[in-house]
């Protein structure tokens, strides 16, 4: 994060809220793909602005926790190796 985005951040949310653009570098995707996820409701987020106009969104540190926590997959466990029905061992 720049300075200046650091004083923007400092002036606007006090650390509690990042914009989409935060978000996304936070997280390592586009924030054409935050704005998605906003979207379809699986960041949650805050709407600041009038009623069918533009506004602004703002992602709290414990959305983007939670995005992550979610996308987290296991590893999967190695497969019971098959049987060889075509050899046969002396």
């Amino acid at each position: 994060m720049t300075e200046a985005e650091s004083v923007k951040l400092s002036k606007c949310q006090k650390g509690a809220e990042m914009t989409v653009k935060q978000a996304a570098q936070k997280i390592g995707i586009s924030p054409s793909l935050v704005y998605s996820l906003c979207r379809d409701g699986i960041v949650r987020h805050t709407r600041h602005g009038r009623p069918g106009k533009r506004g602004c969104i703002r992602i709290s540190e414990e959305a983007v926790a939670e995005y992550l926590a979610a996308c987290q997959q296991r590893g999967r466990l190695p497969a019971a190796p098959l049987p060889l029905k075509h050899l046969s061992l002396p």
